[in-house]
Formats: structure tokens, C-alpha cells, sequence
């Protein structure tokens, strides 16, 4: 008997059991090579991620980056990203993505995210109304409902907890513990991020504090002037706002204002305190502040991004025409932000009381400032003066309380200043002008 037909059968069902195991082989290698593409690609991502977030200082900025961060990496509806104040004993962020966007403040130990806050654990769970140490209390506020979230503690270089990641209400079922390790790495970059931001933050507040000081302790000398460096400051941001400066260069143009009148720290009290006119030699002496300013600030080592604000101080006299000091600069060369502070310098000058002078309505003061456009001011600054006057009338409400007042230390009264009234402010030629802003 043949054995063809049964040695036949036989090949033919290794050679099936060869397509078959092959079949299996293959669906396998194409299985892991789809991890192992899936991993490249989030191994990208997150580098990607880490190069954006080592380029933001601003932490308001960087929490936003983050949360975007977390969504997208591991397909979440929402991502809030919480910081740790030590000090406070809170947890905070300005930062959610979905609706219900605000700033949400508890107690470390409250919620999920005070647990993990508290205790740096991972806490991955499935069903959040379920679990007791949810806090329901962010869901009625924002109106969000949660389902599931996935929360992970940011630690600093010393170890310590500065912050916590908060995924929620994973589109696709679950997280996993892929989603635990992506978020894991992630969270590491950001927490570097986030220590260089805190610290960048914090040195800006230090200069900001220095700067505010020294505009402080020019104001206190003079009763007359209390408050106007930072009513300037005020008006010049509002105007700034109004001219749609960027956010820098509205730091910029703060700062130079509260710096504007620096260098009278050096004017000596009999002139710098006087009713009444000046004369020419008393006002050309007063005159040497501008100078005095850029000389006095040029001591100080000013950040990268803010090496303009002693031009932008000591510029606010120049004059569109060039007859202003103490370089006697014209039109475009005057920096802008000078330009500002001499409108808000004017502003603040015309509607506050000062010795020689009451307060003057707000309708006077911009009839005398439109007639020094032009050959004083900035046109271009004296049109978006026009645009936020109804901003620079609610300032003025805001700001009366910071006015001197007759009485006070040095100042006349109304009816002993009206005396120098049309000597000084009832003209707006090139002599008036000048000392309607003193």
C-alpha cells in the first residue's frame, strides 16, 4: 500500500502548523513593534515637553504648559496641576483645563490631592464618588463631574513635595499603569521647571520690593508728592493697557515709573518743598533730578529683560518738540514708555492737590493736556489717554485716599494755594508746562 497519500496529510499539517506558528510569530513581532513605536513616540513627546517647559520662567505660564502636557500624554478630559505653599499649608492652582476654570485653595490632607500633597503617594482611582477621601467640593463648584482621576506627587531637589498632578476622567476606559510612569516622567521635568520659575518669581518680587522702596522713600520726603510716584505708576499702566504693550514691556513701563522722580533724593529741601514759583535758577537746579535719576540707577545691576527702565525714568521730562531735558531728545528718540510716565507724570500733577494748586477736575486737566500734544506729548500717548478716561476716572476714585491733604505736614491751605494758581497751571505754554508736571 502507497504511503504517498498519508505522508502527504502529514506534511501538510506541518505545513500548517508552520503558517500557523508563523502567523503567530509574526502578529507578535508586529504587536511589540507597535509598543516599542508607541514608546519612541512618547519618549519624543515627553522630550519635546521638557525642551518647552525649560524655556517658560512665568510658574502661571508653565502650570498651563503642563496641564496641556498631561491631557494630550495620557488622553485625559482634564488635567489641574496644584502647588504646595509650606508656608500657607495649602495647595493651590489657577490652573485646570475643561470647564470650571479657576483658582482652587484647600488645606493639605483635603481631597485626593491634599492626600498626595501630604504624603507623596501615587493615588490611581477608578471611581471617584466611591472612594471616601474624594472631595466632591471642586465638582460643585465648577459644575465638572468626575469619574476617575489619577493623581502624582511633583518633588523638588531636596525631596520634599512641591506640587501634584491631576488627571481626570480618562477618555478610554482607565488609567493604567503606563499612564502612573508616563505622568511619573513628566513629572519629574516639570518639577525642575517649576523650582526655576518659583525662583525666577521670587527674585522679581525681591526687585520689585527694592524698586517700590526706593520710589517710597523719594515720595516721603515731600508731603505734597506723598503716593505720586505709584498714582503715576498707576496711570502710566493704565495708559500702557490702553496702547496694548505687551506684558514685558508693561513691567518695563511700571517700573521706570515708579522710578521716574528718583533722582530728587538728591534736591535739597528748600527747593524741593517751596510754595509757590520757582525761579529760573531754583528751577534750572530743579531740574538736574532727570539727571540725577539715570546717575543713581546706573548703580544698580538690572535684569536682562528690564536694562531699559533707567532710560524709560530718566527720559519722562524730554518734550516731543526737544526743548524738554536733560538731553533735550525729540519725538520717536524718547523711548515710549518715557513718553507714557510724562503723560501719567502730567496727569497725576493736574488732577492731585499739590501746594501751589487744588485739584483740578478731570475735564480741566485734559483740556490742558491736549494743548501740550504735540510739542510736550506724545500725540499717539494723548488719544489713548482719551480712550481710558473712563479707566483713569475709576483710578482717580481709587487712588483720592493717597492725595495730601490741606493740613497735612507742608501743605497750605486751598485758599494759600490759589495764589500761585494762574502762575502755574492756567497756561500751557513751554514755561507752565513744565512746572504743571513738577
Amino acid at each position: 500500500m502507497s504511503r504517498q497519500p498519508f505522508d502527504r496529510r502529514i506534511s501538510e499539517r506541518r505545513s500548517a502548523e508552520r503558517m500557523d506558528h508563523r502567523g503567530f510569530e509574526s502578529e507578535d513581532r508586529r504587536a511589540a513593534e507597535r509598543r516599542r513605536g508607541a514608546g519612541r513616540r512618547d519618549l519624543d513627546t515627553l522630550l519635546d515637553v521638557t525642551r518647552r517647559l525649560m524655556t517658560v520662567t512665568d510658574l502661571d505660564a508653565l502650570l498651563r504648559l503642563i496641564a496641556d502636557s498631561t491631557v494630550s500624554m495620557v488622553g485625559a478630559e482634564r488635567a489641574t496641576i496644584y502647588i504646595v505653599d509650606q508656608e500657607r499649608q495649602e495647595f493651590w492652582s489657577r490652573v485646570a483645563i475643561g470647564t470650571g476654570v479657576g483658582e482652587i485653595r484647600f488645606p493639605l490632607g483635603v481631597g485626593i490631592a491634599g492626600t498626595v500633597a501630604q504624603t507623596g503617594e501615587t493615588i490611581s482611582i477608578p471611581d471617584a464618588y466611591v472612594d471616601p477621601r474624594f472631595n466632591s467640593e471642586s465638582d460643585r463648584r465648577t459644575g465638572f463631574h468626575t469619574r476617575n482621576l489619577l493623581t502624582l506627587a511633583m518633588t523638588g531637589h531636596d525631596g520634599a513635595v512641591i506640587g501634584v498632578f491631576q488627571a481626570i476622567n480618562k477618555k478610554d476606559g482607565e488609567f493604567t499603569v503606563e499612564d502612573e510612569v508616563t505622568l511619573g516622567s513628566l513629572a519629574s521635568s516639570a518639577a525642575v521647571a517649576v523650582e526655576n520659575a518659583q525662583l525666577v518669581n521670587a527674585q522679581k518680587r525681591l526687585w520689585l520690593s527694592l524698586i517700590e522702596t526706593l520710589a517710597t522713600t523719594v515720595d516721603a520726603r515731600d508731603q505734597q508728592t506723598a503716593g505720586h510716584s505709584k498714582r503715576v505708576t498707576r496711570y502710566a499702566a493704565v495708559i500702557g493697557t490702553e496702547l496694548e504693550l505687551s506684558d514685558e514691556d508693561l513691567e518695563r513701563l511700571q517700573a521706570g515709573a515708579l522710578l521716574h522722580d528718583y533722582g530728587k533724593i538728591a534736591v535739597r529741601d528748600r527747593f524741593l518743598q517751596k510754595p509757590g514759583k520757582l525761579d529760573d535758577a531754583e528751577f534750572a537746579y530743579m531740574k538736574a533730578h532727570a539727571e540725577k535719576t539715570a546717575e543713581f540707577l546706573s548703580y544698580l545691576v538690572f535684569p536682562p529683560d528690564m536694562r531699559e527702565v533707567p532710560e524709560i525714568a530718566a527720559q519722562h521730562h524730554e518734550r516731543m518738540d526737544g526743548k524738554g531735558y536733560p538731553k533735550g531728545l525729540s519725538g520717536d528718540a524718547i523711548l515710549l514708555g518715557a513718553r507714557i510716565v510724562a503723560a501719567a507724570d502730567v496727569f497725576d500733577a493736574l488732577t492731585a492737590p499739590r501746594y501751589y494748586k487744588p485739584a483740578y477736575s478731570l475735564e480741566k486737566t485734559i483740556e490742558i493736556m491736549d494743548g501740550m500734544a504735540g510739542a510736550h506729548l506724545d500725540p499717539r500717548v494723548m488719544a489713548a489717554v482719551h480712550r481710558a478716561l473712563p479707566e483713569l476716572e475709576r483710578t482717580i476714585d481709587e487712588l483720592r485716599p493717597t492725595w495730601p491733604k490741606p493740613g497735612d505736614a507742608g501743605m497750605g491751605s486751598l485758599a494759600e494755594a490759589a495764589s500761585g494758581l494762574s502762575e502755574r497751571d492756567q497756561t500751557i505754554d513751554a514755561a507752565a508746562a513744565p512746572a504743571a508736571s513738577r
